[in-house]
């Protein structure tokens, strides 16, 4: 049996997936496992050269895919129902916006089941807001109190190789720039989700929003794809936008983590999910091991191995109740933004992540323009709007 495992910048979700398959052998001594890894974009051509050439293209018996993976997965007829994979599979015991990010919009199966997940955060250090003369109880609230603190971060300290605020590993990303939309009022798509509104006024002043510290120097660019989880982040900057704490070999973080700043009503939560290939000769063998990862106990001990949360209700509220800060992450988690649930939305992002890509790209070249950039969103949308019409 294989699976397919996503990519991370924190070694510890290997180490511990190790563990979880070790342990899942001893019980299981005739079920011979083991595990890949791959990137999201390599996940995504792997996934599209099987379904192309079924019969030359492997595929692994079990994937961990972004939740906002599965309605297109399933369309495509890859993915099994989890329902006839798994003995019982109890959707109670999700969080309410998590059991929509398993079945496609429309439907009634199920195609994947929660595992674990993670939530873009502002995390800051208050002795360097407190040195800066900045307030060091709590992190700006409004993105227009964001930018101030980091003007006067930025004028207050001259250190070579000081920002005052980074990205954490991955960079940006169509995940991290959601909630700048949401903040102006717009989004990926249109109420109805009959079109996409990506080049609507609110949303482009959203993504302006999102880019404005790397247009204006305060964010180093390309910053999450150089640095190596954090390890150089406290003599470096005063924020860090990311899903997890910067952390140092040896102590503490330094950083506490906020919400990330904005009036909006809800917040951007990222869902990872196990699902198992339609094509597997193993499905029992596959659901064996689905209810062995996703037990409460080997979700928490899983999950609590590289810092991210488990999706079992019972597992995350103990997590909250321990993990430091918890009262902030309590807040995010409780009004989340429900998955789209729509065959389109994995391709959305991977536009917008381009459109961002290159934005970067031009702003390192000193050639942004917001005319580039909103040329670049008009023929994403068309993309987008191309493909709704055909699901």
């Amino acid at each position: 049996m294989i699976i397919w495992l996503l990519a991370d910048p924190d070694d510890g979700k290997f180490a511990a997936f190790r563990s979880l398959l070790n342990s899942f052998s001893e019980h299981y001594p005739d079920i011979k496992a083991d595990f890949r890894v791959l990137t999201r974009r390599s996940m995504w051509r792997h996934l599209f050269a099987h379904l192309r050439d079924a019969k030359h293209r492997e595929s692994a018996d079990i994937v961990e895919l972004p939740c906002s993976w599965t309605a297109l997965f399933a369309k495509l007829g890859l993915l099994a129902e989890i329902e006839g994979v798994l003995e019982i599979f109890n959707r109670a015991r999700y969080p309410e916006f998590l059991r929509k990010g398993f079945v496609p919009k429309g439907g009634e199966a199920a195609f994947s089941a929660p595992w674990w997940m993670e939530a873009p955060a502002l995390f800051y250090r208050p002795e360097e807001f407190k040195r800066r003369g900045l307030r060091a109880d709590e992190a700006p609230a409004d993105w227009g109190g964001f930018m101030e603190a980091c003007d006067r971060l930025s004028a207050a300290n001259r250190r070579r190789g000081f920002y005052p605020v980074m990205h954490g590993p991955g960079g940006m990303g169509a995940a991290q720039a959601m909630p700048c939309l949401w903040n102006r009022g717009g989004g990926l798509f249109s109420e109805d989700m009959s079109r996409c509104t990506l080049s609507k006024d609110e949303a482009v002043r959203g993504l302006e929003d999102y880019l404005e510290p790397a247009i204006k120097g305060h964010l180093p660019l390309f910053s999450g794809s150089v640095l190596d989880g954090g390890a150089f982040y406290e003599d470096s900057t005063a924020m860090v936008i990311g899903t997890r704490p910067p952390s140092y070999p040896g102590r503490r973080s330094s950083f506490v983590p906020a919400r990330l700043p904005g009036r909006r009503e809800r917040e951007q939560v990222l869902g990872y999910n196990l699902a198992v290939a339609s094509s597997s000769d193993r499905l029992k063998e596959a659901g064996l091991f689905l209810k062995w990862a996703l037990s409460p106990d080997n979700c928490r001990s899983f999950s609590a191995a590289f810092g991210v949360f488990p999706c079992l209700k019972p597992a995350l509220d103990e997590t909250l109740e321990h993990v430091r800060y918890g009262e902030v992450w309590r807040r995010i988690f409780s009004s989340p933004a429900e998955p789209a649930g729509t065959a389109v939305y994995p391709t959305a992002e991977l536009l917008l992540d381009r459109a961002l890509w290159h934005a970067e790209l031009r702003i390192a070249r000193q050639a942004w323009s917001r005319e580039d950039f909103v040329k670049e969103l008009i023929i994403a949308q068309g993309e987008i709007d191309y493909l709704l019409s055909l699901y």
